[in-house]
């Protein structure tokens, strides 16, 4: 009878033991498809991002700066919290550096120039910071001479306009406008002669080749709402108009020459930012304001859609 006891008890814990074990495997076999479902999750949402942000998800607005690389290989814009970057025929976007509310993106041949309320900061185009300089008021128009240190501030006092300028970020020089007329749109410096500035206003275009002193007067009539010099030896500039539709000039000055670039692609949008390559002196990007953006190869005869209504489109 004992034997028979000891057996059962035996038998028992042999059947408990067996449940236990079949307990654990079942816990660790729930366990590990979770892990593997989880990864699975983490793997989709990873590929998603990146189709997202590189592919076909790059959406911008509010752009407040665009350039080139040195090289030219690379076309970048900016706005109060990214970086787009368009290069081999490839959107993708990146988080702004910076711990100030930015007001303007000026590009130069380090990378750009990132302005806010707290003044000035270069940074390179992967964004690691060269040196700032701190300014007590940062309102009003921006532009840098791109291959060279010299930049230009234009600010309005009542009715009267003072353009800053300085070599360094520290030592500024204050120059009073005069003969400009109309309202303050655009300016853009000259990206190797750091004495050439032009003005853009609701009634033309002002250039200047002796850093504001005197400035002549081209596209009379015309509201100039972009702005870019070209890197040729000789002056040149692209000139975006607005009015009952949209007109792309190239200015020469030294010529006093203006050429009407046929833009009939965007006649209905208003011209807000125009770049030009600094090693292909024929291709250019212009952006819209309501997001389109635009390249051309071959001066203005044929243009490529990079963008519509600020969703990026690759052209691979």
């Amino acid at each position: 009878m004992s034997e028979t006891k000891d057996q059962n008890h035996e038998e028992s814990a042999n059947g408990k033991s067996s449940v236990k074990w079949v307990f654990w495997l079942l816990l660790a076999k729930i366990v590990f498809i979770l892990l593997l479902a989880g990864a699975a999750i983490w793997i989709i949402y990873t590929v998603h991002e990146e189709n997202s942000n590189n592919k076909v998800g790059v959406h911008f607005d509010h752009v407040l700066g665009s350039g080139y690389s040195s090289d030219g290989k690379i076309f970048w814009m900016g706005n109060r919290s990214k970086l787009f970057i368009y290069h081999d025929q490839t959107w993708r976007s990146e988080p702004l550096k910076g711990s100030h509310e930015v007001v303007n993106l000026i590009p130069v041949q380090q990378g750009f120039i990132r302005v806010d309320k707290e003044g000035l900061e270069w940074r390179t185009l992967q964004q690691k910071h060269l040196r700032n300089q701190s300014l007590s008021d940062s309102n009003g128009f921006w532009g840098a001479s791109y291959s060279n240190q010299r930049v230009y501030h234009l600010q309005q006092s009542g009715s009267k306009w003072t353009l800053k300028y300085s070599d360094d970020g520290k030592r500024w020089i204050n120059q009073p406008i005069r003969n400009v007329r109309g309202k303050v749109q655009m300016i853009a410096a000259a990206p190797k002669d750091k004495n050439q500035l032009a003005i853009g206003t609701s009634e033309g275009l002002f250039v200047s080749d002796d850093h504001g002193l005197h400035f002549h007067h081209f596209l009379k009539g015309h509201s100039i709402t972009a702005l870019a010099y070209g890197y040729s030896t000789q002056p040149s500039l692209l000139a975006g108009s607005a009015g009952d539709e949209t007109s792309l000039f190239q200015v020469l000055p030294n010529q006093k020459k203006t050429i009407n670039l046929d833009m009939g692609t965007v006649e209905s949008d208003r011209l807000t930012q125009i770049v030009q390559n600094p090693v292909k002196p024929e291709e250019a990007v212009v952006l819209t304001l309501h997001g389109d953006l635009y390249l051309t190869e071959n001066a203005g005869q044929n243009w490529t859609i990079l963008a519509k209504k600020g969703h990026a489109l690759n052209g691979k």
